[in-house]
C-alpha cells in the first residue's frame, strides 16, 4: 500500500523537516513566524528522501503568526493538462469509450487549521508549458509526457500521480479522430483509496462542433475507487456543464514549436 500524500508536519524552530512524495523531496523549517521551504527532484519514486542540497535554495516566507502544525496536501496543477494520445484516437460517430490519465500533483502547504493561507504550492515534477488551440482561441497549458491509456495496471500507480477517468462520448454524425485532447484539471477533487489517488469522473460529449465539447465534471467518486476518501477539492467550484475546446481534431492548425 503507498503511503498517502496528505501528511500533518509539526515543525520545531530550526530543525529541517524532509520527506519524499514520488520523485519530489520536500524540505520544511521554520524560525519564528517565518516558514523556510526548498525542494529537490531525482529519478525515485518511494523511499527516503533525498539529502538536503549543500546551498539549499530556500524560499522564505514570513507569516502573519506563529504556527507549529503544517498541512501538506495533493492539489491539481494550476493550468490545464494537454494530453498526448501517443497515437491517432478514433472514435466513432454514437461511440464512447473510457481512457484514464496519471497527473502529478502540486504539494500545497497550509497552516493546519488555516486552509485557506496557502504558504506555497510545490509541483512534484516539472512540466513544460504548451500553447492548447490556435492563434485565434487557445489557453497555456501544461504537456504532459505521459499518455491516456484504456487499461490501467497496478504497476501505472505512483504516489504523486492523480488517476484520472474521462469517458468520451462522441454524439456528432462524424468521426471523431485527435491525437492530443485537454483535461480541465482546475474543476476536478482528488480522492484516495489504499495510498492511490482518484480524481472524479469527466464526461466529455462531443456533437461536432469544431474541436469544442461538452464536458461534465461528475463530483463523485469514480466507480474504479468505490469507497475512497476526499482528499482535495477542485480550484474552480464545479460546474455541471461547460463547452469548451478540448481535442486537438487533425485539421486544427498546428503552432510551431508548441
Amino acid at each position: 500500500m503507498q503511503e498517502s500524500v496528505l501528511k500533518t508536519v509539526h515543525l520545531i524552530d530550526d530543525e529541517i523537516f524532509k520527506c519524499r512524495i514520488g520523485p519530489l523531496s520536500l524540505f520544511l523549517k521554520k524560525q519564528l513566524n517565518d516558514m523556510w521551504i526548498a525542494s529537490s527532484r531525482d529519478e525515485n519514486r518511494d523511499g527516503d528522501p533525498e539529502e538536503l542540497p549543500e546551498i539549499p535554495d530556500w524560499q522564505r516566507i514570513a507569516l502573519p503568526e506563529k504556527h507549529q502544525e503544517i498541512q501538506l496536501n495533493p492539489v491539481f496543477p494550476d493550468r490545464s493538462v494537454v494530453i498526448d494520445t501517443e497515437n491517432i484516437y478514433r472514435v466513432f460517430r454514437k461511440a464512447r469509450s473510457r481512457v484514464y490519465c496519471r497527473i502529478p500533483v502540486f504539494i500545497r502547504v497550509t497552516p493546519k487549521d488555516r486552509d485557506d493561507v496557502i504558504i506555497a504550492e510545490i509541483p512534484t515534477v516539472i512540466l513544460s508549458n504548451t500553447w492548447f488551440g490556435d492563434f485565434t482561441e487557445g489557453e497555456l497549458s501544461y504537456a504532459l509526457s505521459s499518455t491516456a491509456r484504456r487499461v490501467l495496471h497496478k504497476e501505472l500507480f505512483d504516489p504523486h500521480l492523480v488517476v484520472c477517468p474521462m469517458e468520451i462520448n462522441n454524439q456528432s454524425e462524424n468521426e471523431l479522430r485527435f491525437e492530443k485532447m485537454c483535461l480541465r484539471v482546475d474543476r476536478l477533487s482528488i480522492y484516495v483509496k489504499d495510498g492511490e489517488m482518484w480524481a472524479d469522473e469527466t464526461l466529455i460529449t462531443h456533437h461536432g462542433r469544431d474541436s469544442h465539447s461538452d464536458i461534465e465534471m461528475k463530483g463523485v467518486v469514480p466507480v474504479e475507487a468505490k469507497g475512497a476518501l476526499l482528499l482535495s477539492r477542485p480550484r474552480t467550484p464545479v460546474r455541471r456543464s461547460v463547452a469548451v475546446r478540448t481535442f486537438k481534431i487533425l485539421r486544427d492548425i498546428s503552432v510551431p514549436g508548441f
